[in-house]
């Protein structure tokens, strides 16, 4: 399924917003200062993933005409297949597990 152009443009926002966010976060700001210090230089690279999947239901439907999406919480049993393996991988590369 292609991603609408209004998507691309959100999820490129949303980078934007993140990058800010970690350049704004004085406790960032103080590492990077403490590393300078320290006689080093630091270059800072993120990969973010991001994973859009439509949302499905009449619930859902009915809130996004309203400008809100209604929160999912699956149950533990259907948690796991809520990801993909790419996603689980991404989530261990962070030492966040699903159980």
């Amino acid at each position: 399924m292609p991603i609408p152009e209004r998507m691309n443009a959100l999820v490129e926002q949303l980078g934007q917003a993140l990058v800010r966010a970690l350049a704004e976060d004085e406790a960032s700001r103080a590492l990077a200062r403490k590393i300078h210090e320290e006689g080093f230089e630091v270059a800072l690279m993120i990969e973010a993933t991001v994973a859009l999947h439509p949302v499905k239901g009449d619930a859902s439907e009915e809130a996004a005409t309203e400008g809100e999406r209604p929160v999912e919480r699956p149950s533990a049993e259907g948690a796991e297949s809520l990801w993909s393996e790419e996603d689980k991988a991404f989530l261990r590369t962070f030492k966040i597990a699903l159980d």
